[in-house]
């Protein structure tokens, strides 16, 4: 009874955190004007997350606002950056037209599949900015060697998000409450246990040398 009520009581906190995370998240995205503030909402809310999965407490506003305004400016040009590959993808894919059809056929798909790996490295992009510190090039460029060389933990985080995308389908009355928040908390936990593995094995080389 007692491993079931402590379990209970951690699902209950992390579901509380997930809800208010999402509030703020909102709240935050807003005020930025959605365009500017959707990134510096995004890894202020892995950064708290981040802290709840290692066992860290800290203030849930205070630590959401703080790596709100420190990364708005630098986060921002990430996020813009990937607005434009997505809009220029979507064009391509959906306009792009020649007259030989195999051409076209061949862009569209080739599009298709950019968009698709850029997609996955990107769930790597906002738990490395909070986890490791380097440049945002340097992040961009370890997302994609993530997404190489760790394919099995890609996956999973990917499995991770289509469940979480059939929960909300089933029940779409959480969207508003869980709609971000959730799937931060999956590609969170999994790519933590991603970089603790790697860290790990760096650690085991270290001490074997």
């Amino acid at each position: 009874m007692s491993g079931f009520m402590s379990t209970f009581f951690r699902f209950g906190e992390y579901f509380v955190l997930l809800l208010y995370l999402n509030l703020l998240w909102i709240c935050s995205t807003l005020l930025g004007g959605i365009i500017f503030g959707w990134a510096p909402s995004t890894v202020a809310m892995f950064a708290v997350i981040r802290k709840s999965i290692r066992g860290e407490d800290a203030p849930v506003f205070t630590m959401f606002w703080s790596v709100y305004r420190q990364e708005f400016i630098r986060v921002n040009g990430l996020g813009l950056l990937f607005m434009a590959i997505a809009l220029i993808g979507y064009v391509n894919i959906q306009f792009f037209q020649v007259e030989t059809k195999w051409l076209s056929v061949s862009v569209r798909y080739m599009m298709i599949g950019i968009m698709l790996l850029s997609g996955a490295a990107f769930l790597y992009l906002f738990p490395l900015l909070v986890h490791y510190e380097a440049s945002l090039g340097q992040h961009v460029k370890n997302a994609f060697l993530l997404l190489l060389s760790r394919p099995f933990g890609t996956l999973f985080t990917m499995i991770g998000c289509l469940v979480v995308t059939m929960i909300l389908g089933f029940f779409p009355i959480l969207i508003p409450f869980l709609g971000v928040s959730l799937y931060a908390l999956v590609i969170m936990a999994t790519t933590y246990h991603t970089f603790s593995r790697i860290e790990l094995k760096q650690r085991t080389e270290q001490q074997a040398s």
